[in-house]
């Protein structure tokens, strides 16, 4: 379960509260389950809408998350510092909103990936092989389904890394991201040897992608957090991490494309960073005095605020010309573990 309340924050790009509540957070010092949830849940959510333009900003928060999950010590500016970019990304957005996948209706879908699959593409017997472990029986009625589905995806991608350009390269992406999420709708029953005991398509995808990509880090992060504490229940909350890692997928052949954090985005990370104890002993201040105020939507009189050191961080961000930007607002968290501060 996440805590809903820091996941509406940070989707929001409301930097402030989400800043405000993460040191909450980091001060009490517990419940490190939801904290990795939702962290996990906004990365999903931003994998739900991410372009390739954008997904080398989401690589980093993705390996930043996974690397926060794994550790046992990390520091209070390493929550702070990544909270801030999912805002940042969640404010691209939500100031620029694109079509979600998982919206589009399954009928019209279909027409927009039929030609990945329309051609008749085989595998070689060296690629039966090498997909031994997520290709079903032969007497499978998905037997045959299933070579087509990794044909197909090979010979598409061998053309994003021989013929797509910066121009088109975002027609490709999108394409193989709806394929993902084709494949997924559909609920094609696959069962593959990497999980006998289920035939969810999405197994067989990410069976797929580890195979292939088994010495990119950033791609490989994508699968670690969506098997992190996985149940079933948990799948629908997750499922943006792999249309994400598709968009990953093609960025990895044409890096070139995506641009990583502009010098206003990074001013925003640096000044978070260099703030982070002014944050933590402000907000450890206002629990003592249990005098908590973390401001709502919607505007209203109030004393001079004691969040001095977030009210700065809001006033330092500069204002942007370019459109792809955004004017940061601070940021909430919920649980965790070992806090350097």
């Amino acid at each position: 379960m996440y805590n809903k309340e820091l996941y509406d924050f940070i989707s929001k790009g409301n930097i402030e509260k989400s800043l405000y509540a993460t040191c909450i957070f980091l001060i009490e010092n517990s419940k490190i389950e939801i904290l990795e949830e939702t962290l996990i849940s906004i990365c999903s959510h931003i994998g739900s809408f991410i372009m390739i333009r954008d997904i080398s900003k989401l690589n980093d928060i993705v390996l930043s998350t996974k690397y926060l999950i794994e550790n046992e010590k990390v520091s209070s500016s390493d929550y702070l510092i990544l909270v801030t970019k999912m805002c940042i990304l969640c404010n691209i957005y939500n100031s620029n909103p694109v079509s979600k996948t998982g919206i589009l209706p399954i009928g019209k879908l279909r027409e927009k990936i039929l030609d990945v699959f329309s051609e008749d593409s085989k595998l070689t017997s060296n690629g039966v092989m090498r997909f031994e472990q997520i290709i079903p029986p032969t007497n499978s009625d998905a037997y045959l389904l299933s070579l087509k589905i990794i044909s197909s995806f090979i010979r598409l991608i061998k053309i994003v890394e021989n013929q797509a350009t910066e121009s088109n390269i975002d027609l490709y992406a999108i394409k193989f991201k709806n394929c993902f999420d084709y494949i997924i709708r559909k609920k094609y029953a696959i069962d593959t040897k990497l999980n006998p005991n289920e035939c969810d398509p999405i197994y067989f995808l990410w069976g797929f992608i580890e195979i292939l990509f088994q010495h990119e880090d950033f791609i490989h992060a994508y699968y670690w957090l969506f098997s992190y504490d996985y149940k079933k229940s948990l799948k629908n909350q997750r499922l943006g991490l792999i249309f994400a890692c598709s968009i990953a997928i093609i960025y990895s052949f044409k890096r070139q494309v995506s641009s990583d954090w502009n010098q206003n985005e990074l001013n925003v990370i640096f000044k978070t960073k260099e703030m982070t104890f002014e944050f933590m002993k402000q907000v450890k201040k206002d629990l003592k005095s249990r005098d908590i105020h973390i401001p709502n939507d919607e505007p209203e009189k109030k004393e001079k605020s004691k969040i001095d050191a977030l009210e700065y961080l809001n006033n330092y961000v500069p204002k942007i010309i370019d459109k792809r930007d955004f004017i940061a607002q601070p940021i909430f968290l919920d649980e965790f573990k070992t806090i350097e501060r």
